[in-house]
């Protein structure tokens, strides 16, 4: 399988995990859950998540399973952006990225 297919295939799965898990996590009615999927869904190459599937794939272990660990992982790592932007940790005058910056906006409107 080439590079591409690999990558779609793992890139398929990790979101297939975390819309999944978003599903358990959130309350889609809520605003925080509102925000946190906007911020999780947004967009972004997810680069860990199919880096641990793909270490996952190359050691012999179950995909579906390591699928729910990129999930995680991919959780965590937006819930760091967004915290890292919050005003009381970050005094900079640019967000990380215009993403994040919707979610607070959503949060505090």
């Amino acid at each position: 399988m080439d590079y591409q297919k690999q990558y779609q295939h793992y890139l398929s799965l990790a979101h297939e995990a975390l819309e999944h898990k978003a599903a358990f996590c959130f309350d889609a009615d809520s605003e925080v859950g509102k925000a946190a999927c906007y911020s999780l869904f947004s967009g972004g190459k997810r680069v860990r998540a199919v880096l641990c599937l793909a270490v996952c794939d190359m050691l012999g272990g179950n995909l579906q399973t390591a699928a729910d660990y990129a999930a995680g992982i991919e959780m965590l790592h937006c819930y760091s952006l967004i915290h890292d932007d919050l005003p009381c940790m970050d005094d900079d005058d640019m967000p990380v990225s215009y993403t994040h910056l919707r979610a607070h906006e959503t949060l505090s409107d």
